[in-house]
């Protein structure tokens, strides 16, 4: 009797318990889906067309751009601004400075060149996109009379903010993008463009370059760096090629990409893979850097040039390498034969 009882009272603390778990459970999952609405992690992201304005402006005259900002996640408010910026490195990367000063170089562009010329849309006030909405802005760049000739860079930023989200609960997030602005300044509409190689060289040199001098293997692509330094006061791009000759007529050549060398900063400029060296180089090359600051009309080229020899090292080395393991080899096969017949 006494083990019945206590397989009764047994059973019945499991089931209480069991019952105590599944009330916990149920509760757990009802905090976790009240309200979900506003407590899921919203996703924010916006896109804007054209990413990049290139403009030569008359002082005094004013010009308009339309952009096309889409919202491509949910309900968000968008706040805009415009910002100057510098040049950060060599690689085309750019780093936002605010409007501090006028007197910096590249020269500060004034918030008050800028404005936007919707009804119901003003520059530096929010505005509400809706999933999927797109919002067309007509940017309108008015340059006074007393502008000085010269390059203004500047940014014009759209930034997120989510809403319908709890605050303090870790689920904003808040975007930001941009499209650049390059204005030119010119009276006349011909600023005068100036620009040097600062280096040509081979990037892939297996020992250091001496004289202007490098060895490569001859399975490897030569790798060129070419850093162009703009010693004006405008941006332009390079228009032109890398031609490589070698002594036993391997020859071709590479486009020097088109990209935006600003004002009174180094480049490093992309070069086209397209026309790619011979999978086999032999021999002596000399390769020729040379392009021009215009696409089309009269324009002073520049030029610099690079040697650089072509061996297989790599199946050379591979060779000697062999060479002398054969020969420790046998050198110790004769010692080890020796001593046996000494014995």
């Amino acid at each position: 009797m006494q083990n019945s009882k206590l397989k009764v009272k047994s059973c019945s603390l499991k089931y209480k318990v069991l019952l105590f778990a599944f009330l916990i459970i149920t509760f757990d999952f009802a905090l976790l889906t009240l309200d979900l609405s506003k407590a899921h992690a919203q996703t924010f992201s916006l896109s804007v067309y054209p990413p990049l304005l290139e403009v030569m402006i008359m002082p005094g005259k004013s010009i308009t751009q339309a952009y096309q900002i889409t919202n491509l996640g949910d309900k968000t408010a968008v706040n805009s601004q415009v910002v100057a910026f510098e040049p950060a490195d060599e690689l085309g990367n750019i780093s936002l400075r605010g409007l501090t000063s006028y007197e910096v170089r590249p020269p500060q562009t004034p918030q008050s060149w800028f404005n936007f010329e919707n009804a119901d849309i003003a520059l530096g006030q929010p505005f509400t996109l809706n999933p999927g909405q797109p919002q067309q802005i007509v940017l309108k760049i008015k340059i006074p009379e007393d502008a000085r000739e010269d390059d203004y860079y500047s940014t014009l930023l759209f930034s997120t903010k989510p809403q319908g989200v709890i605050p303090g609960s870790g689920a904003q997030q808040a975007g930001i993008i941009g499209a650049n602005i390059l204005i030119t300044v010119s009276r006349d509409g011909k600023p005068v463009k100036k620009g040097e190689i600062e280096e040509f060289t081979l990037l892939n040199c297996y020992i250091v370059k001496l004289f202007n001098f490098c060895l490569i293997d001859s399975f490897d692509q030569p790798k060129f760096l070419l850093r162009i330094k703009n010693t004006g006061r405008t941006f332009w791009k390079p228009f032109g090629k890398i031609k490589t000759e070698g002594l036993l007529r391997q020859n071709w050549e590479r486009e020097i990409l088109p990209d935006n060398v600003l004002a009174d900063s180094i480049r490093q400029i992309q070069i086209a893979t397209e026309s790619a060296s011979p999978a086999f180089l032999i021999g002596p090359f000399r390769a020729k850097a040379e392009f021009s600051l215009e696409e089309d009309g009269p324009s002073q080229t520049r030029s610099a040039n690079t040697f650089f020899l072509a061996l297989p090292i790599k199946a050379l080395t591979g060779l000697l390498t062999a060479v002398v393991i054969l020969f420790i080899f046998k050198s110790t096969l004769r010692k080890s034969q020796g001593k046996v017949y000494k014995k």
